[in-house]
């Protein structure tokens, strides 16, 4: 008798147990894609942007890619700023230093991302017909992801079989 009693109380208590984890718990997910590095971007001292132009400072690093050209900000264009941003832009956009038409336009696209807390600077986008001739020669149909880390820009790539 004590034995059943017994038995029934562990099986409440696991039952019990079950249903609270399955109303609580977190399923993970992934926290990469795991798409592949192509590429560290290094400052380029040879590419400067005009101060002002999308948020660059005076003093802010500048990369290359493919006919892109990224810099740092001190904003993001979605006007969230949490730090540590930077900017990409079409290479053939670029303002040349002292024009006075240096405001706030381009012709191409324009993407920026900041850090916030723990997460990086990020930009994502798909490499489609606004994209540089540079970059579509090389990454056809793909998406590309930039992240900062530190003086550095990772680039990874996700091809269109794997989206």
């Amino acid at each position: 008798m004590w034995v059943a009693w017994i038995a029934s109380l562990v099986a409440v208590a696991a039952l019990a147990a079950v249903v609270t984890y399955g109303l609580v718990s977190i399923a993970p997910v992934r926290t990469s894609s795991g798409a592949p590095q192509v590429a560290t971007l290094d400052p380029d001292s040879a590419v400067s942007v005009p101060a002002g132009w999308f948020g660059a400072g005076a003093s802010s690093a500048t990369y290359t890619f493919f006919g892109l050209t990224l810099f740092e900000t001190t904003y993001s264009m979605s006007g969230n700023g949490g730090g540590d941003c930077f900017t990409a832009a079409l290479t053939s956009d670029m303002p040349e230093e002292g024009d006075p038409q240096n405001g706030y336009s381009a012709s191409g696209p324009v993407y920026s991302g900041c850090r916030f807390g723990d997460f990086p600077a990020t930009i994502t986008f798909g490499v489609d017909s606004n994209a540089p001739p540079e970059l579509r020669d090389r990454f056809p149909d793909a998406s590309l992801q930039f992240v900062k880390d530190g003086d550095r820009i990772g680039v990874f790539v996700s091809s269109p079989s794997s989206d």
